[in-house]
């Protein structure tokens, strides 16, 4: 073996498999006219073959839900989890619509958080993470990021939509007032 060999993209190599399990790949191939079985073999870690970043899109792209306006983005997850980073859809029903209110969107937030201390509870009584409860508490915790980006979305937009009163009310709460003090 070479010293120069590659380490196995271990993350990525997951995403390919989940991805493979959870969807019919030869319909996604179909879509956009791609050979089933080439895909088949470069979803496959033990295979030469290697998917493109076109490819890539395409499969993510292909598998967006217009009932409940989410796709499948665990290939582009896997793949930046490769250069240790991270991105959070953002789903554009929400943002094309009126925002939740900042409440709603806590709630949200605290569901998501309770779920995830649930799965780390979980996860210490029994000392083991099966690739289940791994991509459950993965796509949580990457639901509760969205709500939490979001969040400061609407926060920062709501500044942005009154920035003189706000700046006043801050001013005017650091001012000493004769009489008031």
């Amino acid at each position: 073996m070479s010293a120069n060999e590659c380490p196995k993209h271990t993350a990525f190599t997951n995403a390919c498999s989940t991805f493979s399990n959870d969807h019919t790949v030869k319909q996604l191939a179909a879509k956009f006219g791609l050979n089933s079985q080439m895909l088949c073999n470069k979803l496959d870690a033990n295979k030469t073959h290697k998917l493109f970043v076109e490819e890539l899109l395409l499969l993510t792209k292909a598998t967006y839900n217009p009932a409940t306006g989410k796709m499948d983005t665990g290939l582009v997850d896997g793949l930046l989890r490769e250069l240790n980073l991270t991105a959070i859809p953002l789903p554009e029903s929400e943002i094309a619509q009126k925002p939740a209110s900042l409440t709603d969107r806590m709630l949200q937030i605290s569901s998501a958080t309770g779920e995830l201390s649930a799965h780390a509870l979980q996860i210490n009584a029994t000392n083991r993470v099966n690739r289940t409860t791994k991509e459950q508490v993965v796509k949580r915790a990457q639901c509760a990021v969205r709500e939490l980006v979001m969040l400061m979305n609407e926060v920062e937009g709501k500044f942005q939509a009154v920035p003189v009163l706000s700046c006043a009310f801050d001013a005017i709460g650091s001012m000493p007032l004769p009489g008031l003090s």
